[in-house]
């Protein structure tokens, strides 16, 4: 009985611990997730003028090997050049999580379908791909945003194929 007694408080603790943990989360959530919404909003509807109010100045994008995406007017850019290869691109996000820091982490699925101009002709084709981003936030703004997708998927949907390198002998 005695060793029960002694167990009881630290278990007790462990449990307080978790309450206030979990407790501490929502209003952060509660912050931040209204923010998150409108950049995904701005990705569906493409209403890339509704950025100056969630986009830090200073802000940066990094998604796959692709060049990094710095301002407001950087990511305009990387939204509007999407939304005109795919008019009818869709993000829904699956999954959120938020973190204690300001940060947001979220698995999301992209559709659309490839009838407008964009880096190389449109295919006509859909695609359904899904990515993951971690985005950072400060002072009610987003800061910064790490995107990772399946870009191999994503040019086979298109009709790329891979091809794999020849073997020459020197």
């Amino acid at each position: 009985m005695r060793q029960l007694t002694h167990a009881m408080p630290k278990a007790g603790s462990v449990l307080l611990l978790l309450v206030v943990f979990v407790a501490t989360g929502f209003p952060q959530q509660e912050k931040l997730k209204p923010i998150i919404d409108k950049y995904v909003e701005v990705w569906n509807s493409g209403n890339v003028k509704d950025l100056e109010s969630i986009i830090d100045p200073h802000f940066v994008r990094h998604a796959n090997l692709q060049p990094k995406v710095e301002g407001v007017e950087g990511l305009s850019k990387v939204i509007s050049g999407f939304r005109s290869a795919y008019p009818d691109l869709k993000i829904a996000v699956n999954e959120q999580i938020f973190v204690k820091g300001n940060k947001c982490v979220g698995r999301w699925m992209l559709t659309g379908t490839n009838t407008g101009s964009g880096e190389m002709p449109p295919t006509g084709k859909s695609v359904k791909i899904w990515g993951i981003s971690i985005i950072h936030l400060a002072d009610g703004k987003i800061t910064e945003e790490w995107a990772g997708f399946d870009n191999q998927s994503f040019m086979e949907q298109l009709g790329f194929t891979m091809t794999p390198p020849s073997e020459k002998k020197n």
